[in-house]
């Protein structure tokens, strides 16, 4: 009797245990329908559904750009964009280029995205290395009336206004230490003093933008990103992007789960597939060493429908 009753609790348990973000019978039906792009199982398809919806952290439906400026170019700048471009390649020396960050158990991609891209574009500008942090764009970017956002997601547009108005210090005097519970979304108190590097001053480590703007469709952003580095995107996430290891990625099936942000670095063709690169901010254990390809043209998953830049004090 004793054992029937284990038995049966045994089978409740396995009932209510929660789904994992990514099914091998969705893996294997995404490899066997189409061969631009292999699925397979990763740290993030085998959290459970609602964690790994934790690391989408934009609002799709309510992006705002507060009246910016749209980066727009003239048709010979557009027509002077080259075929293919990778900004590693463009900027050998920029260490943050090649970097691949990891946002942890937090919905901080907007901050992620925003501050990669803010410390590429000063590379380009002053050929120096810098890594801004995540951390001061996560925890205490404000706007004029709230907060960008926190590991419960945030504005990318936002966290591109906070760069100009304040500044970000740099990873540094800031070391990023959110996410670290996978049960929990509380975000960092925001110190506004140097804890890493304390020999460094909060005020004056702080590395600002001269403007900012939006950039929308491939063309502009083919010649944004060939012309001033990379930027941030945004997208719409399904369950079976998770489960991306390599190739050119586009939407085969599962749910939709949220909306994500990273940074664009690049762009190119393959086997006659035109693509976007993108970094990502899931560690190098994901995808293609932490970065990724995803059709370009299309407007695939909305990623072309508006991005975040600007230029570098």
């Amino acid at each position: 009797m004793n054992k029937l009753v284990i038995a049966l609790g045994l089978v409740a348990a396995v009932a209510f245990a929660e789904e994992i973000a990514v099914s091998t019978k969705m893996i294997r039906e995404i490899n066997s329908a189409q061969s631009l792009w292999k699925a397979a199982h990763n740290r993030i398809t085998r959290m459970p559904k609602s964690q790994a919806r934790r690391l989408l952290g934009v609002d799709m439906e309510n992006l705002h750009a507060y009246g910016w400026r749209v980066q727009e170019f003239t048709p010979a700048e557009i027509a002077a964009a080259p075929e293919e471009f990778d900004a590693r390649t463009q900027w050998p020396g920029c260490d943050s280029m090649k970097e691949i960050r990891d946002q942890r158990h937090c919905g901080s991609c907007w901050a992620f995205g925003a501050v990669e891209s803010m410390s590429d574009r000063y590379y380009v500008k002053h050929q120096e290395n810098i890594r801004l942090s995540a951390e001061d764009m996560n925890s205490c970017s404000k706007s004029t009336f709230a907060s960008c956002g926190s590991c419960n997601g945030g504005q990318p547009a936002c966290a591109w206004t906070y760069w100009v108005n304040t500044g970000v210090v740099t990873e540094d005097c800031y070391p990023y230490t959110a996410g670290t519970d996978p049960s929990s979304l509380v975000t960092p108190e925001c110190k506004k003093k140097c804890t890493g590097n304390t020999a460094l001053d909060w005020n004056t480590d702080k590395h600002k933008g001269t403007k900012h703007y939006t950039i929308v469709g491939e063309a502009n952003m083919k010649t944004e990103l060939s012309t001033n580095g990379p930027f941030e995107v945004a997208f719409q996430v399904y369950a079976d992007f998770m489960s991306y290891s390599g190739g050119v990625y586009y939407h085969q099936s599962g749910s939709y789960e949220g909306g994500h942000a990273v940074k664009l670095i690049g762009y190119g063709t393959d086997n006659g597939t035109k693509y976007w690169l993108c970094a990502n901010s899931w560690n190098t254990d994901w995808g293609e060493k932490g970065f990724f390809r995803i059709r370009r043209g299309t407007n695939e998953c909305s990623i072309e429908s508006q991005a975040w830049g600007g230029l570098s004090a």
